[in-house]
């Protein structure tokens, strides 16, 4: 209960009787002669005088409801205060109950006398602006406390403290309409709002983020989503890559004394020069012959010569046929709303050159590759889960390497995906796939030899490329728990045995004593995470049962 403050002096006749209460009704009792004026301040609503009543333009309103005067007055009030204009001397200071107005509101104050000067301790808090003589409207702009005082034409004062709250009923109301499921308390300390709670979904965070900042409000947030908020995604990257190649062309090349030719339809050998020999001086009559320093190219499969007939002959006939296949399954786990990411690989140097001419220096820059994995997982509810996955693959490759500065730099084969899925506990989606076909064929000859019978094929090269590539790109997430204490569990090679002398080097055994078998509980949880597939030392026993596919533990 908030008292009211009563100010009275040479008080003639009449008698004044207050009862104050926080919703309670005050009425007051006076002669109509009697020149004191009570002042009655209660969340803007202000009391006019008995004989002011008839002379009033219009009434006071008090959250839209008007409030009239006359002889008995009756006001509903909540922290109310009544201030007599009278004074006893010129130097006289009043202060007055604490004045509260909402964020975004104003409340009309009426002074006992006509205002000289009006100040307010911090305007970002609370705005003052002078209507009338007599009357200050106060305008709350943001959470806070702050003074304000008025002085008189004869140097009395007049101070209140200006509470700026915010209307938690209504703010309580709109995220109830909002946030339908939610279970949140608001609670104003010193100049923020402190929202506390548990919401049903991950996404309401956002919004009740947005509906703070959309009112202008500064506040906590300590609210949190019911339920597993810790998710797991495991992504298997799986590519075959199939090539197959067949060729066939002849080289020949004649270096007779009184002739020389050749032909190279089937593509220059690399190692076949015609000049003169080695030592030989330039006018020793310039006979041809085959350097003998030169190296047969890789592009020849079969080579053969007639010494006496100074005649070499060069084939490539190829059949080839290449296969590849990468398989990645990296696991990771995030909380909700949080990004994580993995990386098992390496980095690859690439040199750098700074500045030009004679002042050039080489500096190092590395770049990464391997298996890498970034995921941000947000739990909607109902086992939802919403997560933006990118999963990326990059091995080195000489395939468009260059040389710079007498650094050979590789080139990055890479695959990798990024996409935005909404899947449920458990589910698994093929978020990227690939299924790649090329076929390349060349045919060269010679124009009218090359379609002669049988003899036809030593002046024509033909060369048929085929590749096919096929890869997918699967997600699995599940929402998961940590252990508990007493959970250990036998990680991968923790049963592997070192060999002795006998078993290593007579043997031929890289791994000691068969393992002993692990326990039916241990063997399923290796089978949960996929463990039960390695191969090797610490290799695990052979399970009967088709293993489940089930990573992590459920609730």
């Amino acid at each position: 209960m908030l008292g009211t403050h009563l100010l009275t002096s040479g008080l003639t006749r009449g008698v004044v009787a207050a009862a104050i209460a926080v919703g309670a009704a005050m009425t007051i009792d006076r002669d109509r002669d009697d020149d004191r004026t009570p002042l009655v301040i209660a969340h803007g609503q202000q009391t006019q005088p008995a004989q002011d009543a008839e002379r009033t333009a219009a009434p006071t309103l008090a959250h839209g409801a008007p409030v009239y005067s006359s002889k008995h007055v009756t006001a509903q009030i909540g922290h109310s205060m009544l201030i007599n204009a009278a004074t006893t001397g010129a130097d006289e200071s009043t202060t007055a109950d604490d004045v509260r107005v909402s964020v975004g509101h104003s409340t009309l104050i009426k002074a006992p006398w006509l205002v000289k000067q009006v100040s307010v301790a911090n305007p970002e808090i609370a705005d003052v602006q002078p209507t009338t003589p007599d009357q200050v409207l106060v305008v709350g702009k943001q959470i806070g406390s702050t003074d304000v005082t008025m002085w008189s034409e004869d140097g009395q004062t007049w101070q209140a403290r200006i509470l700026v709250e915010v209307d938690v009923a209504r703010i309580q109301a709109d995220l109830s309409r909002f946030l339908p499921g939610s279970k949140l308390t608001l609670n104003q300390s010193q100049q923020a709002l402190v929202v506390a709670g548990s919401l049903r979904r991950a996404e309401q965070t956002e919004a009740l983020t947005q509906y703070m900042e959309s009112a202008g409000l500064k506040w906590v947030d300590m609210t949190s989503v019911a339920g597993v908020h810790q998710v797991m995604i495991r992504v298997r990257v799986a590519e075959a890559s199939r090539k197959a190649i067949r060729a066939l062309g002849v080289n020949a090349v004649h270096t007779g004394n009184d002739f020389v030719g050749g032909s190279l339809i089937g593509g220059n050998p690399n190692g076949v020069n015609i000049g003169l020999p080695k030592g030989m001086p330039a006018n020793s009559g310039l006979p041809l012959t085959v350097n003998t320093d030169s190296t047969i190219g890789s592009a020849v499969t079969l080579f053969g010569g007639f010494p006496d007939a100074d005649l070499q002959l060069f084939l490539e006939a190829l059949a080839e046929n290449q296969y590849m296949r990468i398989l990645a399954e990296p696991t990771l786990v995030a909380l909700s709303g949080e990004e994580a990411s993995f990386l098992a690989g390496g980095e690859f140097p690439i040199p750098i050159v700074q500045g030009t001419g004679g002042g050039s220096s080489i500096s190092v820059e590395f770049k990464e590759f391997g298996i890498r994995l970034k995921f941000k997982p947000v739990v909607l509810g109902n086992g939802t889960v919403r997560l933006v996955v990118a999963p990326e693959v990059s091995e080195l490759s000489d395939d468009g390497s260059v040389t710079l500065s007498g650094f050979r730099i590789p080139s990055l084969l890479t695959r990798k995906a990024e996409t935005t899925l909404v899947m449920k506990d458990g589910q698994s989606f093929a978020m990227a796939g690939l299924l790649d076909r090329s076929i390349a064929a060349k045919a060269s000859k010679v124009p009218g030899l090359g379609n002669l019978p049988v003899l036809g094929s030593l002046f024509r090269s033909v060369r048929y490329e085929r590749g096919d590539t096929e890869l997918v790109v699967l997600a699995t997430i599940s929402l998961v728990e940590p252990m508990n204490e007493g959970d250990d569990m036998p990680v991968p090679g923790e049963l592997h045995r070192e060999p002795d002398d006998w078993q290593l080097y007579i043997n031929g055994e890289i791994e000691g004593a068969a393992p002993g078998k692990i326990s039916p509980d241990e063997a399923e949880w290796m089978k949960r995470r996929g463990l039960h597939r390695l191969k090797g030392p610490g290799a695990w026993v052979t399970y009967e049962s088709t293993p489940t596919r089930i990573a992590g533990r459920r609730r």
